[in-house]
């Protein structure tokens, strides 16, 4: 049997909404105490991860602690992805350097509507070997691209060596996820990668219908809101999906 995906846990019988969250805060204006009650409803709600801007991630990391099992992700080139590469692997460095163990790249959009795609792969290689082995989400902005463009993006990611393909930064115009695309993903990519939902996760019932599409994170900054949707205590997959269905 193939190793399962880095971060993704397939549940079979029983979980809890909150394996499934990155917890996130990336508010231009967040400060030290935003970012200190981040940490500690994490702790609380036993989120996958906090997912914060860079200028945060050492804060994050001494707050969580080194033995917790949350990790720390940063965005890198966030929310554009119009920096150069150089940029992208240098902030990507300087992130694990400080204790992020995952990040959470925005892929080169300009190049992606271009059709470059040799360009878009060195993007994204740079940043996953500047990581030194820290888990790499590439996040294509799904609703601004066709589904030719979601698919190819999606296969580049892969082949650069990305960990997960992500929907959306939250901030685009064109809008964040939506079920058709994290299917769309989640077929691109196979079981090889995880597929991460962003933009505009709210209530459990928008969760539940792309965890059901093929997410394996939830990006959202209500993650306390649906985590008390369904309680603490791990359930049985149909229990814990019927509802919303």
């Amino acid at each position: 049997m193939p190793a399962l995906p880095r971060g993704v846990v397939f549940r079979a019988e029983a979980g809890r909404l909150g394996d499934w969250i990155d917890h996130t805060l990336l508010r231009a204006d967040a400060k030290a105490a935003e970012i200190d009650r981040l940490c500690s409803e994490a702790v609380t709600h036993r989120f996958a991860a906090v997912c914060v801007n860079p200028q945060w991630v050492a804060r994050c990391r001494e707050t969580l602690g080194l033995r917790t099992n949350i990790a720390v992700a940063a965005v890198i080139g966030f929310p554009l992805g119009a920096s150069t590469s150089v940029v992208k692997a240098t902030e990507a460095a300087t992130a694990v350097g400080q204790g992020a163990g995952e990040l959470d790249m925005v892929a080169a959009l300009g190049a992606i509507k271009d059709g470059d795609w040799e360009y878009v792969e060195r993007d994204i290689r740079e940043v996953v070997e500047a990581a030194d082995g820290a888990l790499v989400k590439v996040i294509i902005e799904s609703a601004a691209l066709t589904p030719t463009e979601i698919v190819r993006s999606c296969r580049v990611a892969r082949e650069a060596g990305a960990h997960y393909v992500k929907t959306s930064t939250g901030m685009h115009p064109a809008g964040g996820a939506t079920p058709a695309a994290v299917a769309l993903m989640r077929l691109a990519v196979g079981d090889d990668l995880g597929v991460k939902a962003s933009g505009g996760v709210r209530d459990c019932a928008a969760a539940f219908a792309l965890i059901e599409s093929g997410a394996t994170r939830i990006g959202t900054s209500g993650g306390v809101a649906l985590a008390d949707c369904v309680g603490p205590a791990p359930k049985q997959i149909c229990e814990l999906f019927g509802r919303w269905q």
